[in-house]
């Protein structure tokens, strides 16, 4: 993993710590989303996305994001070692697991980099 893309997911995570600790669990949210989008090829951050979305679930009492979040723990790790990740997908339950979406701009630089 290359160093922009590392730095990258540690303020997309280190955001969404803030924003769910300061109560704001939508900007949390959106931040592991976009930790998602750059950390799916790799199995710790793709994996470390999705359980912090299940906990956003389990504080928003969202029974949807919870089941979803619940099959895509094991799938991220697998999809991840065997290499098959949709592209932009942005993790949560509301995005089929399996639909590649368009990368914004400022993460499609970064995943540039490798």
């Amino acid at each position: 993993m290359h160093e922009a893309l590392r730095r990258g997911l540690q303020l997309e995570f280190d955001a969404a710590r803030r924003a769910i600790a300061g109560g704001d669990l939508d900007a949390g949210f959106r931040h592991l989303e976009r930790a998602h989008v750059l950390g799916q090829a790799f199995v710790i951050p793709h994996v470390k996305s999705h359980l912090g979305m299940l906990r956003v679930g389990v504080l928003r009492r969202d029974a949807r994001e919870i089941l979803g979040q619940l099959v895509r723990v094991p799938g991220a790790a697998i999809g991840s070692l065997l290499g098959h990740v949709p592209l932009g997908n942005t993790g949560g339950a509301n995005v089929p697991p399996f639909r590649s979406l368009p990368v914004p701009d400022d993460l499609a630089d970064i995943l540039r980099r490798r």
